[in-house]
């Protein structure tokens, strides 16, 4: 039982080092520019518990926001990837939140809420895959239901997924704004509005980090697919 203590005492240090080397990585190779668009937030030591969405056009996105939001945070990552061998038993020793990406999966918010009520932001990227093409997917509209439960506010990220060295990663950071409740269940019509609504809000803050004039675009179900390179 003590040395079954002592391993695990490790395996946690080992996963707070790995933490610290991404954060000190990631702010050096690729110097993210912060830009902080309201006065609601003007810094990613948050003072309240909130949902943080952003776009994904990476494998680095999650690291970069890891590293961003360092203190009091957790992240929902794809079950099919917690469940890795390889990336196990890292994941169980961190601060993270599963979720069946592929299946009906209402374990994912039960924990999160507690991750909230703990005083802990959540991290979460609504498309559930990366998108390389320069468009979104559409928006899944748990973080929807998960903010207007629980009434966190919800902060919009738009990142330009750019990571080169040379070039500084470009992160837009919206305002803090909450879901308005609605009396009995939400339905699903409510939360997919929702939903559009802050994926309109991301895409309008990626293409400022992209330093890209605005351009429509078109909602999710008029989204055509993202067409993969054979």
């Amino acid at each position: 039982m003590a040395v079954k203590s002592i391993v695990e005492f490790f395996l946690k240090t080992v996963v707070r080092f790995i933490e610290r080397a991404g954060w000190a990585y990631f702010h050096i190779a690729y110097r993210p520019q912060l830009v902080f668009t309201d006065p609601s937030v003007q810094s990613t030591n948050l003072k309240t518990p909130s949902l943080i969405i952003a776009n994904h056009t990476s494998t680095n996105d999650p690291i970069l926001l890891l590293a961003l939001f360092f203190h009091k945070r957790s992240i929902v990552v794809a079950k099919d990837w917690y469940e890795m061998p390889k990336f196990h038993w890292i994941l169980k020793r961190a601060n993270v939140v599963p979720c069946d990406r592929f299946n009906l999966d209402t374990e994912w918010a039960l924990k999160a809420k507690k991750q909230l009520e703990a005083g802990n932001s959540v991290i979460i990227f609504p498309e559930g895959k990366c998108r390389e093409d320069g468009l979104l997917n559409e928006f899944k509209t748990g973080f929807a239901f998960l903010a207007r439960s629980t009434g966190a506010p919800v902060i919009s990220i738009g990142l330009d997924g750019i990571y080169k060295r040379g070039h500084k990663t470009r992160v837009i950071i919206g305002n803090a704004e909450k879901i308005e409740r609605v009396k009995g269940i939400p339905s699903s019509v409510h939360l997919a509005e929702r939903s559009e609504y802050f994926r309109q809000k991301v895409w309008a803050l990626k293409l400022q980090a992209l330093n890209k004039p605005f351009t429509e675009l078109p909602t999710a179900e008029n989204t055509p697919a993202e067409k993969v390179a054979n």
